[in-house]
């Protein structure tokens, strides 16, 4: 079965903010973190004089900074603490996601030593002066972000003239131990210019970036084996969410992978479907953790938030993936042929056969797999859950009848099992 030949990319740049968004939705009290560090960061590399490159490489390695995070006690120690301790997990961690992810492999260095004091950073060796410097901006830049964040506001909400000389005596107590004292230096100048303070707000920043090219080079679109980097990447944050959302994710790409082979579809196809799996509820990440492990009814309102899943994750991949069918074959997975799905109420008509495909292994997923609240359904039960759904003109007969056909591979896939080949 053949779809019109997509050469299926995602825009690098709009991915390190969405990165930024999806930290923000782990479990941060501060929202935008990583939008602020990044702009510290460039505003801070460009008083020094560094290349425009470097500057955005500054900004960019901001956005992502921590991505290795994964708990909320991590969370706690780094927004509780001027000085955090116990910081290396979350940077080795960032550190071996970025390094897995080809398209974002050059920001893995400086993510790993993004909170190493600069008298240690400084006598590592091989690593180069620009990894040095940038991993020290990097750490200053955060604890600028924190010590602001940690001041009270004036009446109008701006950064008082006490907050700006407390964050600067900070900073030049710490300098040449904690930090790099020429990076301090041009910080504590850029502290005292009022511009710099009004202009951190989340249009500017954005719109700032809009310039940038150089940290992007050759890298800001990908192919469709380097989107699939990312949305593993994205996986993993998703992780730091919900465990069980991230496992979901992961065995429904697997599956409708699959299954799109067993259905005919080429190669091609069969990867944009694997792709497509792995990033259908990348909009979870703004639905409360209290309602996704819920283990009791939900209300009228909760179930609003669950339903506005699908929305956000369709805004979230339009971001990333400019005009590709994986956006439609992603975001309609709750949509159900008779209309009665959400969040836009398609129907048949309007449903392709991916899309109505990500549908059924959605919900065979969810229901063989356990949660918090409940252990996992049996095979027999999830088919005959299944075909009701399907004899109510819900869920497409075809893609049910190819899962009854090879079941036990099904399960076996949808539960996490070690996958074992069919006999020849």
């Amino acid at each position: 079965m053949e779809f019109p030949k997509e050469d299926v990319c995602v825009d690098m740049h709009r991915v390190l903010f969405e990165i930024a968004y999806a930290l923000d939705a782990v479990g941060y009290d501060e929202i935008y973190h990583g939008h602020r560090v990044a702009y510290i960061a460039y505003s801070c590399a460009m008083r020094m004089g560094w290349s425009e490159e470097k500057a955005h490489k500054a900004f960019a390695l901001g956005l992502i900074h921590d991505c290795g995070v994964s708990e909320n006690s991590e969370l706690d120690v780094l927004l509780t603490s001027f000085i955090p301790q116990e910081t290396q997990r979350h940077c080795i961690k960032g550190y071996e996601l970025l390094q897995a992810c080809e398209p974002l492999n050059h920001f893995a260095i400086p993510i790993l030593y993004h909170h190493t004091d600069w008298r240690q950073l400084s006598e590592i060796p091989d690593i180069s002066d620009d990894d040095k410097q940038l991993s020290a901006l990097i750490f200053l830049a955060d604890r600028v972000d924190y010590l602001q964040c940690s001041r009270p506001y004036d009446s109008y909400g701006n950064v008082t003239s006490e907050s700006k000389r407390y964050i600067a005596a900070e900073l030049s107590a710490n300098a040449g131990t904690i930090f790099n004292p020429s990076i301090v230096e041009s910080m504590n100048e850029l502290l005292t210019c009022d511009d710099f303070w009004f202009s951190m707000e989340l249009r500017h920043i954005e719109n700032l970036s809009s310039q940038f090219v150089h940290a992007f080079a050759n890298r800001s679109q990908t192919g469709l084996e380097e989107s699939i980097c990312v949305a593993e990447l994205f996986a993993q944050i998703v992780d730091a969410k919900s465990s069980f959302t991230y496992q979901h994710s992961n065995h429904v790409a697997r599956l409708a992978e699959y299954l799109a082979g067993k259905l005919g579809y080429s190669p091609q196809t069969c990867r944009m479907l694997y792709l497509a799996g792995l990033i259908h509820d990348i909009g979870k990440l703004k639905t409360p953790s209290s309602i996704l492990h819920k283990p009791d009814q939900l209300t009228d309102d909760e179930y609003c938030c669950i339903k506005r899943h699908a929305t956000d994750s369709r805004h979230a991949l339009e971001n990333m993936f400019k005009d590709s069918l994986v956006i439609d074959w992603a975001a309609n997975h709750h949509e159900r042929l008779d209309g009665s799905g959400y969040p836009l109420g398609l129907t048949a008509k309007q449903l392709d056969g991916p899309s109505r495909l990500v549908a059924v292994t959605d919900v065979f997923q969810a229901l063989t797999q356990s949660r918090p609240y409940r252990a996992g359904l049996s095979l027999e039960k999830t088919l005959r859950i299944l075909e009701e759904l399907v004899d109510d003109g819900k869920l497409d007969r075809q893609v049910f009848d190819c899962i009854s056909a090879n079941r036990e591979v099904c399960y076996r896939i949808s539960t996490g099992c070690e996958y074992l080949a069919e006999p020849a």
